[in-house]
């Protein structure tokens, strides 16, 4: 229930918002989201609210917070309430139809652009499963040489990839299709880069609702008991489209892992490798074309 607040003075407000997220989320999420909230609404820097303690909040402020804050009781992500996303540097317009970007997905990006930092000529790269599009945007900002393909399932997934193309001036040809039913890609290709659908159903009870309920599940769930559903089909793209020594990046859910490398194993691939993220997980795999 969002509780009207007519007169408040800043750091009142401050007080309120802290106490009413208290037992929902920790100080440090507290502080981020207060901070963020306000950048996005107001420009405010940090320094503001320390500064100005009892500058006299006005309707227009209050109604912003307040419609905020109650959203956040509810567990809705920040990026879905102010539609904004920051990912590998770049602000991108996400809502409930699209994953929220995520860190770890950066260092995908990064392990792409550092193995083609000095590449001299052009290089085609797909991209299957845009969502948002903030893989493709990504790559295509920071190496002028990469002509980008992206495809989705998703006709409003795309819809939002397209803005954020535009928003960044990034050239990309997008395309709506299911890569289940792709057997052999329109032409020849030197990159395959995917962060597709990855978690089985049965590992619902250990996500935060959050994600759960918020998040599009088009985008995070395989088929009950087929973990490597959309893996299988995106290496079968990868062998039967990529040029020899093309490289398949994906991401991969740790939990299997070893299953994933088995099968990978048993095609033309060759110089398997899987790094860690950030957080120390098993999170990327690369493999060559043979």
């Amino acid at each position: 229930m969002i509780v009207l607040i007519l007169h408040m003075l800043l750091n009142e407000f401050i007080n309120h918002f802290n106490s009413s997220l208290t037992g929902y989320y920790s100080k440090p999420e507290i502080k981020t989201f207060y901070t963020r909230l306000t950048d996005f609404y107001f420009k405010w820097p940090p320094s503001f609210s320390v500064l100005n303690p009892e500058y006299q909040i006005n309707k227009y402020e209050l109604m912003k917070l307040s419609l905020a804050l109650d959203k956040l009781k509810q567990y809705i992500p920040l990026q879905y309430i102010i539609n904004e996303s920051y990912f590998y540097g770049r602000s991108f317009y996400v809502n409930e139809q699209v994953l929220i970007p995520r860190p770890e997905t950066e260092e995908l990006v990064k392990w792409v652009l550092s193995d083609f930092k000095d590449v001299k000529d052009h290089r085609n790269v797909l991209e299957l499963g845009t969502g948002s599009g903030c893989i493709a945007i990504s790559l295509a900002k920071e190496q002028s040489k990469f002509c980008i393909e992206a495809l989705d399932v998703s006709e409003t997934a795309l819809d939002i990839a397209k803005k954020n193309a535009s928003h960044h001036h990034a050239k990309i040809d997008f395309i709506q299709q299911d890569l289940t039913t792709i057997k052999v890609w329109s032409k020849s290709i030197d990159v395959v880069v995917s962060n597709p659908p990855y978690i089985e159903p049965d590992e619902k009870k250990e996500m935060l609702s959050n994600v759960l309920e918020y998040e599009p599940h088009l985008a995070l769930f395989t088929p009950k008991r087929e973990p490597l559903y959309f893996y299988k089909k995106i290496i079968a793209i990868a062998q039967s489209s990529l040029n020899p020594n093309g490289c398949l990046y994906l991401e991969i859910n740790p939990k299997f892992k070893e299953d994933l490398l088995t099968y990978i194993k048993r095609r033309t691939f060759k110089d398997i490798e899987v790094r860690n993220d950030i957080f120390g997980k098993k999170r990327m795999l690369k493999a060559v074309k043979s």
